[in-house]
């Protein structure tokens, strides 16, 4: 028997397809409308099927199920795999994006992409696959494969672009299968039937396209791509407790396919035991259902929009709450949950401050050393407070105080060859030896002072509210030198006035108490000094004050052995300020003229985050802490419980720094660490980014660097001039591969120099813009970037005048903020685009952009060039380009048509 003509294999394949979509997409729409409360009417509609609420009416049908059945109502199938069998026999998949129902149809099999039978759609033709089946595990060879982009018009199914493989040819690109299946008349042909019938032909040719389409981007955000190649699927398929970082050039699908590993490992259904087993567990422990519990970081506001985006084609449910920037999470944590920036209830000792000249330039590229330096300087403070601590104890004359301070001499001997982890945990184990030694001492100074104020009040009824107003009179300033930061116990703040006024009396009694004691001169300036000349006389005897001095001094010694894991948190602030005042002197790590004690650089705060976080996830995978029972010494610990979460995702990872990496990496779960991210050492466009290997390895100690070198986004002439630019600027060379099926020429970039002025440069950009919708109609994706904000609204106007009349529109996009619609062309300042792509992109003054960012430059250029996928266009006000990448113009035409 001859072999079926590629006509007759591909009409074949179609049927076959049209016929598996529509039998989906209708028993999906029946269970949905038999099912829901609201009745078949809200469901007439396949454009009704939103995960809003559409999904909300179903009524009794839960909310997993309700997802799937909107899911493969909307898109049935994304690919159609055909498989041998180990008996010859073969079996049709389709494979759908989200998972799979069961709908009785005995001519194929209907599987989620997330499952083990899901990776048939990452394979190749002549693959072999251990399926797992029914009736155990079987060897299949892949025969047929088709990737399937699903439409459903007015009455019918539909596949538009689909790309098939079989063994016999492919790839190839049907761009309607349901045109290919409508066939020309064969009857008798009159003149009048002539030119339909040659039209209709000449339609016909153009069915079956040799090799992969390259799709055109008509609208700002994140490609779908809903199946990943074979390196790709592997990836993302990974075990649970696994810390990888993604790494290779734009375009390669990093972002996706950290997306993809997220919904694939929300579904505990497809766990393996060991990983169910760690889910359960943390879930039980922190109450949050597995689902919930993830987080995921990304560079800008921007791109987080378009990750919600990403998400929602997914079907995962991604609120704000689980996608956040660094800037707003840590926000979050230094002011309402650790000790370190001020809030309007008090608590922290800073003020951050973005554009604080505080920090040195090596300071920024050299963060891991000095953490180092901080983390060493801050832990011999720390133990050294605890042996004088023990000294001042051994000293007393109270007998069992003196004892006291023998034994955490000795334990303090033990601690110093355990890990910072171990050693608070044995701290804690002390507490009990000087609770009752520190309430006897506290009961008898409260009493003692208590009875001094109750003397003058005796005197002086008025005492308190004339006190009252003169506090009125305060600056509520913080002295920042006075006292360590580390709480003594939980103090419920005063109400009244007169409650205030009778704390801070107290409080100064006590201070001029220690003061006496240890043979101090009482400040001279600030709110303390000026409360202790209004007290005056009224404060008690000089030798009273002595002998309340010396039992505070023992309490402070005393204290400093209760709640250890919260002082070592709680305190590392005040350390960290005593630690910069000490290298401001030597001139290391900081600028000599530095500000206000008060104010912190954001990577100052990252900085103590970074040690707070760290040694509170080393805290619990210690074995000692599950033997120590559950105590207020453990609050610490409790609450970052709180904030971990099974599963930590960064998108564009070398935006941030080594120290922001190692604080996220603190956020997931100890226990599972699951931590995956992705990035790109070239798109690095801050600063204070991660520029290696190695920072990677710092801050998440064991992760996995895997390369991903296919990109699927950029035209052959665009991906050579961004290797080129990284080259010439850098002297690396980016491993960059094509795919080998599509057709990746595109047209080469172009350049205009001599441009100056808004109306000039607009009059050029409206030329390349009528050229772009000439070559790709209708106009698809356009961002033109400029140099700075107060760029984006001149040059927006300006152009708009010049495209009105070609029916295009212009809008500026402030902030990097989301704006217009998907035809529209963005005005954007170019620091905003990251992680985006678009199908044209337009560089205005990239020799102004070279004199700006001198050290980031080239970092720019890459990333903007890299957000195009078939046109780009650079313009410059001189008439060269920058010097770095001078030699790339030859890469240039003047125009896109020419």
């Amino acid at each position: 028997m001859a072999e079926p003509s590629l006509k007759d294999s591909v009409a074949r394949i179609s049927r076959d397809t049209i016929s598996a979509l529509t039998a989906v997409g209708s028993a999906a729409r029946a269970q949905l409308a038999e099912r829901s409360t609201s009745g078949a009417d809200a469901f007439a509609n396949i454009n009704t099927f939103t995960s809003g609420g559409a999904v909300k009416s179903l009524g009794d049908i839960d909310e997993a199920r309700a997802r799937s059945l909107v899911s493969l109502a909307r898109e049935p199938a994304i690919a159609r795999i055909v498989v041998e069998l180990e008996d010859g026999e073969t079996a049709t998949y389709y494979i759908c994006r989200n998972t799979a129902e069961s709908f009785g149809n005995a001519a194929f099999r209907l599987a989620g992409r997330n499952t083990p039978a899901g990776r048939l759609a990452s394979l190749n033709v002549g693959d072999d696959f251990e399926l797992q089946l029914p009736k155990g595990e079987v060897t299949v060879t892949v025969l047929e494969k088709g990737i399937l982009h699903p439409q459903f018009t007015d009455t019918f199914w539909d596949s538009q672009n689909s790309v098939l493989y079989t063994e016999s040819y492919g790839p190839i690109t049907v761009p309607s299968m349901q045109k290919l299946l409508i066939e020309p008349s064969q009857a008798s042909l009159t003149e009048e039937d002539l030119l339909a019938h040659i039209l209709a032909e000449a339609q016909q040719t153009d069915d079956i396209i040799e090799g992969i389409r390259r799709t055109v981007i008509t609208k700002m955000g994140l490609r779908d791509q809903p199946i990943l190649d074979r390196y790709q699927d592997e990836i993302f398929r990974l075990p649970l407790q696994k810390q990888l970082l993604i790494i290779g050039p734009p375009g390669t699908g990093k972002t996706t396919t950290l997306i993809r590993r997220l919904g694939q490992k929300l579904d505990q259904a497809y766990f393996e035991d060991d990983e169910r087993r760690l889910a359960s567990s943390a879930e039980a422990e922190s109450g949050m259902p597995h689902k919930d519990s993830w987080l995921m970081f990304t560079p800008t506001d921007l791109l987080k929009q378009y990750l919600k985006e990403a998400f929602a084609r997914e079907g995962i449910a991604a609120p704000d709450q689980k996608i956040s920037t660094w800037d707003r999470y840590r926000l979050e944590l230094a002011r309402n949950h650790f000790r370190i920036l001020k809030s309007s209830a008090g608590g922290g000792a800073y003020v951050q401050q973005r554009d604080a000249k505080i920090l040195l330039p090596e300071t920024i590229t050299g963060q891991t050393d000095w953490f180092l330096d901080f983390n060493e300087w801050q832990l011999a403070e720390f133990w050294s407070e605890l042996a004088a601590a023990a000294e001042t104890l051994k000293k007393s004359k109270r007998a069992d105080v003196a004892r006291i301070g023998n034994e955490a001499e000795a334990l303090l001997g033990r601690l110093r060859r355990l890990t910072t982890a171990s050693a608070l945990l044995e701290l804690v184990r002390f507490i009990g030896s000087v609770q009752e030694p520190l309430s006897s001492l506290r009961a008898e100074s409260d009493e003692r002072i208590r009875r001094h104020i109750n003397f003058r009040l005796n005197h002086d009824r008025g005492l308190l509210t004339d006190f009252a107003r003169f506090l009125d009179t305060l600056t509520p300033e913080e002295d920042l030198e006075e006292g360590d930061g580390e709480d003594d116990e939980d103090v419920t703040p005063a109400q009244t006035p007169v409650a205030k006024a009778l704390a801070a009396f107290t409080s100064n009694i006590r201070s001029q108490a220690i003061a006496a004691a240890s043979g101090r001169t009482a400040p001279r300036g600030g709110r303390a000094a000026r409360i202790a000349t209004w007290i005056g006389d009224r404060t008690m005897e000089r030798t009273e004050l002595r002998q309340l001095g010396d039992s505070l001094q023992l309490q402070a010694a005393l204290r400093r052995f209760t709640n250890p894991i919260r002082r070592y948190v709680n305190g590392l602030p005040a350390r960290y300020r005593r630690f910069r005042r000490a290298r401001i002197t030597e001139a290391r790590w900081y600028d000599t003229a530095v500000m206000s004690a008060a104010d912190a650089h954001p990577l100052e705060v990252d900085l103590m985050l970074a040690g707070t976080l760290d040694v509170l996830a080393e805290i619990v995978t210690e074995p000692a802490l599950g033997r120590l029972p559950d105590s207020g010494a453990l609050e610490p610990v409790r609450q970052y419980r709180t904030l971990v979460r099974n599963q930590i995702m960064v998108d564009e990872a070398t935006d941030f720094s080594p120290l922001q990496l190692c604080s996220m990496a603190a956020l997931s779960n100890p226990t599972i660490r699951s931590f995956f991210a992705c990035g790109d050492f070239n798109q690095r466009i801050t600063q204070w980014g991660s520029r290696s290997n190695e920072d990677m390895s710092w801050a998440v100690p064991g992760i996995d660097v895997r390369p991903i070198e296919v990109t699927y986004r950029h035209s052959r002439q665009l991906s050579h001039l961004a290797s080129e630019i990284v080259r010439l600027c850098s002297g690396q060379t980016v491993h960059v591969t094509l795919p080998k099926d599509i057709k990746s020429d595109g047209v080469d970039p172009v350049l205009a120099t001599n441009l100056v002025g808004h109306d000039a440069i607009a009059d050029w950009l409206a030329e390349r813009l009528v050229e772009v919708e000439g070559l790709t109609s209708p106009l698809p994706s356009v961002a033109v970037l400029v140099n700075s904000e107060r760029e984006v609204g001149p040059l927006t106007e300006a152009l708009r005048k010049r495209v009105e009349a070609h029916n295009m529109n212009v809008v500026p996009c402030y902030e990097g903020q989301f704006a217009g619609q998907n035809n529209d062309i963005r005005v954007f300042d170019v620091q905003h685009i990251k992680g985006l792509e678009f199908e044209a992109v337009f560089f205005v003054g990239v020799d102004d952009l070279a004199e700006q960012y001198p050290d980031l430059f080239d970092k720019y250029l890459y990333v903007g060039t890299t957000r195009a996928a078939t046109y780009l266009g650079l313009t410059c006000h001189g008439a060269t380009l920058p010097e770095k990448i001078e030699k790339t113009m030859p890469l240039f035409k003047k125009a896109f048509a020419f």
